[in-house]
């Protein structure tokens, strides 16, 4: 039975009209989301192929090489050709110093004097004992030339004639052993005098005047004025690899200079177990002795590989490394990673073993700026 008061047709049009009204709003909502979606429809059918900018990078072709050359520097020290710690054979008081230190003298010069005032008037005595000895040979050679002539006409025995033979033979015999102890003063004094062996430039002065040297005692230190020389070790690989009279390169006060190879010892250091090699430095060069020197050696290794600047690299996981290539598409150009080893490095650039082909291409600078299968745009540097 249908409710026909009036309180009952009130709430049934209250009904109809919430239900029109929801219908009214849910319809609207509808109408605007279908009108929304076909405009941004017309919009993207208005501008069609429009896509993100490419990424420009510089890249590189891979040019494959059979090994490459390391340049390696040894450290060595500038020494004489020759030092001599040079002393008196004699001992006693030093009266002069003819050098000063750093001084240049010739072979034979006179470096210094020991005091011989004892020695001149024992070499006066001998020479009077000598003297003595003369006469005294004199006197039996007249003897004996007179017993001579009186033997032959038998005036004087056979006795007679030796003795005076004899006596002649023991004067000089006298006047022998004099002259040896006059050559043996003759020897002090010159021993006396300090000379260069060498032309030498002069080290140390150890002693001066009015010291008292022991024999052998160092009095000045010697450096041989030839040209100087470097002794530089070597690892025994790379000195057996070297020659007597090869020109080699040294690097002295940021100079480098073309240097000749002169001797290769042949045993090992016992500290560092490399093998010493002295370089003659040019005559040109000069040098402070117990400078250090460097010697430049370049050596080629057999390592099939390729260069690439240190910028190409891409760091991977655990300590891998790779290199960014590209592959043509019909797109274009697409990234995609290559797996690489460092063989060696110049700081600048890397030398690479991996299984790109020759004429491959690699983007060779800031590699990580691009993701792997992203399109770019090559530029060839």
């Amino acid at each position: 039975m249908i409710d026909q008061t009036p309180s009952g047709i009130r709430r049934a049009l209250g009904r109809v009209l919430t239900v029109t009204v929801t219908l009214l709003v849910c319809g609207g909502a509808a109408a605007a989301v279908i009108g929304r979606f076909s405009l941004i429809t017309a919009q993207g059918d208005a501008a069609p192929g429009i896509a993100a900018p490419r990424t420009s990078v510089g890249v590189m072709s891979v040019d494959l090489a059979p090994g490459y050359t390391v340049t390696r520097r040894f450290t060595g020290q500038i020494e004489a050709a020759a030092r001599t710690d040079l002393g008196f054979e004699l001992s006693g008081r030093i009266t002069q110093v003819l050098v000063e230190e750093g001084d240049v003298v010739g072979a034979g010069a006179e470096l210094a004097r020991l005091d011989t005032s004892a020695l001149i008037p024992e070499r006066a005595a001998l020479e009077a004992e000598l003297a003595a000895l003369a006469a005294d040979a004199e006197l039996a050679r007249l003897t004996l030339a007179r017993n001579d002539a009186l033997t032959e006409r038998g005036f004087r025995s056979v006795a007679a004639q030796d003795d005076a033979r004899l006596t002649l033979a023991r004067a000089e015999a006298g006047m022998a052993a004099v002259r040896a102890r006059i050559a043996g003063v003759d020897v002090r004094l010159e021993k006396s005098v300090l000379t260069a062996p060498y032309a030498a430039r002069i080290g140390a002065r150890i002693a001066d005047p009015g010291q008292t040297a022991a024999a052998g005692q160092p009095v000045l230190v010697l450096f041989d004025a030839q040209p100087a020389r470097a002794r530089v070790g070597l690892p025994p690989e790379l000195a057996s690899g070297l020659a007597v009279g090869e020109t080699v390169t040294v690097e002295l006060g940021g100079v480098e200079l073309e240097a000749t190879l002169r001797q290769i010892r042949p045993d090992l250091d016992p500290n560092t177990r490399s093998r010493s090699v002295i370089v003659t430095l040019p005559e040109g060069a000069a040098p402070v002795l117990g400078d250090t020197v460097a010697l430049i050696l370049t050596q080629t290794v057999d390592d099939p590989g390729f260069w690439a600047p240190l910028s190409a690299l891409r760091e991977g996981v655990r300590g891998s490394w790779s290199v960014m290539a590209l592959e043509a598409t019909s797109m274009g150009d697409r990234t995609l990673p290559a797996a690489v080893e460092v063989i060696h490095s110049d700081g600048a650039s890397v030398f690479l073993r991996g299984a790109l082909p020759p004429g491959a291409r690699i983007v060779a600078e800031a590699p990580d700026r691009v993701a792997p299968g992203q399109l770019v745009l090559a530029q060839v540097e």
